[in-house]
């Protein structure tokens, strides 16, 4: 290694490619390292790693001596970009003096259920729920949070195994489909938890959004306001877009505000992504995850308002930022993800994708599988078929794009 400051990152499934930062820290001066989880992602995409920096491999290794490898590093700051390895960098940065997140706090960033109650002991939003770790529980679970709920695991990431349920039979049944993984990943441990109910809203456009923010110690600043698509059936994301946005300036200040009020009650340090309802009574927290929201580099880059992967990396290493004014003014810039049905369980065919890619203000379409590839709504984001990008003049144009998008017959399922 040179004398460049090294900045660490743990390494796993995550919302930002290693080549994009690689690429934001040579800007800034600084050389890469990455910690390989312990997985089969990870593990595979060594290769990759070792291309891009050096690679610290944490497979069958006690932490002890992965802490020894990397302090003699003399790293500068640490990051990662996959919720899944949130908890491992908590204990990383503090055996190594780093700034992260609050390790008093870590479980509050991570569990679903226990940030819900961090939230109400600060007062700054109070929602039903109750943890359930078997069958027997969801009686008195429903009794306490009451229908319509929402199940979602404890931890977890891109709507995997998230299902709003109405009446006692189905939040039984999705329930005991989650932790006993009948038909898709189990949990441990799921949330049963109040259904914020949103205001109305027209096609194709969601009832949420999610404000990404930057955290050191009291100052928290919003980074990127994405709004976001219509969910899909039961509750699986369809992407997001930025730059304008239909939701009033007015509003989307002060989501922008809650979410910054949310990040600063978990201790966090770095960037989170918060996700927020809007609701008739006003804007609701859903969510809060410790790291970069999927997306929101591309988005922000593409909207010429903020580079949001560099506002990580410096916000790691410690280095001054700027953030812009949470209120977008420029093109549409999308993510839109085509999910499969419901009921769909393998791709049965894959036609023709010119006829995607010739859709006015479509600049990307990448095919996310292939004939006889199995889909699974259950685990989320991991189930999509398809990924488009480009950049629409204004909201009214890209909902002409999207049903487009829709209209296109490009894909057949058993």
């Amino acid at each position: 290694m040179s004398d460049s400051p090294v900045l660490l990152a743990v390494y796993d499934v995550g919302s930002l490619a290693p080549l994009r930062l690689s690429q934001v820290a040579r800007a800034n001066g600084c050389e890469m390292a990455f910690v390989a989880a312990d997985s089969e992602h990870a593990q595979q995409m060594l290769p990759v790693l070792g291309r891009l920096g050096r690679v610290v491999n944490s497979a069958g290794r006690t932490e002890a001596s992965v802490v020894d490898e990397l302090r003699g590093l003399n790293p500068a700051g640490i990051i990662t970009f996959s919720e899944f390895r949130i908890a491992d960098t908590v204990r990383l940065a503090a055996a190594l003096g780093l700034p992260y997140h609050s390790p008093a706090l870590r479980e509050a960033v991570t569990n679903k259920d226990r940030q819900r109650e961090r939230f109400a002991e600060v007062g700054l939003d109070t929602v039903r729920f109750c943890t359930v770790t078997a069958a027997d529980q969801v009686d008195a679970a429903i009794a306490r949070v009451g229908l319509p709920a929402i199940v979602k695991p404890v931890v977890g990431a891109s709507s995997r195994n998230t299902t709003a349920v109405a009446t006692a039979d189905e939040c039984r049944a999705v329930v005991a489909a989650a932790l006993g993984g009948i038909g898709g990943p189990a949990e441990t441990a799921v949330v049963v938890e109040e259904l914020l109910v949103g205001m109305p809203v027209e096609a194709p456009w969601g009832d949420y959004m999610a404000v990404d923010c930057v955290a050191r110690g009291d100052d928290v600043r919003p980074v990127f306001v994405s709004s976001k698509f219509a969910l899909a059936e039961p509750f699986r994301e369809r992407g997001a877009y930025g730059g304008q946005s239909v939701v009033p300036d007015d509003l989307v200040r002060e989501v922008a505000d809650l979410a910054c009020r949310a990040v600063g009650a978990l201790g966090v340090h770095g960037v989170a992504d918060v996700e927020i309802k809007l609701t008739p009574d006003g804007p609701r927290v859903i969510e809060v995850n410790g790291r970069l929201g999927a997306w929101v580099d591309d988005l922000g880059v593409r909207a010429g308002s903020s580079v949001p992967a560099d506002i990580a990396v410096k916000a790691a290493l410690g280095r001054p930022y700027t953030t812009p004014d949470p209120v977008g003014r420029g093109p549409a810039v999308f993510h839109y993800l085509i999910v499969p049905p419901v009921g769909a369980t393998r791709v049965k065919a894959v036609r023709d994708l010119t006829e995607l890619r010739r859709l006015p203000f479509v600049e990307r379409v990448v095919p996310l599988v292939e004939p006889g590839a199995p889909v699974d709504w259950r685990i989320g984001a991991a189930g999509n078929v398809a990924a488009l990008s480009g950049a629409a003049p204004d909201p009214a144009a890209l909902a002409e794009t999207v049903a487009a998008i829709e209209a296109v017959d490009w894909i057949d399922y058993e």
